[in-house]
């Protein structure tokens, strides 16, 4: 019997820069928004990640931030300026859900409707790409 993964294999945690974005992700799930100082100290602890750069943290932000994962926070006015602050977007949280989680599992769980409703919203990310 072929052992199966536990979640869906998603881009955003494959490669090199996947336990990376996977930290800043659980980072910012927890506690949020954070400037890039805090997640660098936060995400230090993580193993294999004890040595990331600032520079390389902020790549990968910006990364993360051109495709959706993340996005700047408006610094209050009593807040220092010039510190970028970032929270997770509803695509980060979706993206953790499914590394969680099969496909194969969701839809052993979904109702009729819920299958529907998960259909109706998946042909529609798929064909307004299209247009």
């Amino acid at each position: 019997m072929r052992n199966q993964a536990k979640g869906t294999e998603l881009d955003v945690f494959s490669n090199k820069a996947g336990r990376a974005n996977s930290a800043i992700f659980d980072v910012l799930a927890k506690e949020k928004p954070k400037t890039i100082k805090k997640i660098l100290k936060q995400i230090s602890k993580y193993q294999g990640l004890e040595e990331i750069y600032y520079a390389s943290l902020t790549k990968r932000l910006h990364s993360l931030h051109e495709t959706g994962f993340v996005g700047e926070v408006k610094p209050a006015e009593e807040e220092a300026k010039g510190q970028k602050r970032y929270e997770l977007r509803i695509k980060a949280y979706l993206a953790m859900f499914l590394k969680e989680n099969s496909m194969q599992n969701i839809l052993n769980k979904a109702t009729d409707t819920q299958a529907a409703q998960i259909l109706l919203t998946l042909l529609n990310v798929i064909l307004s790409e299209e247009n």
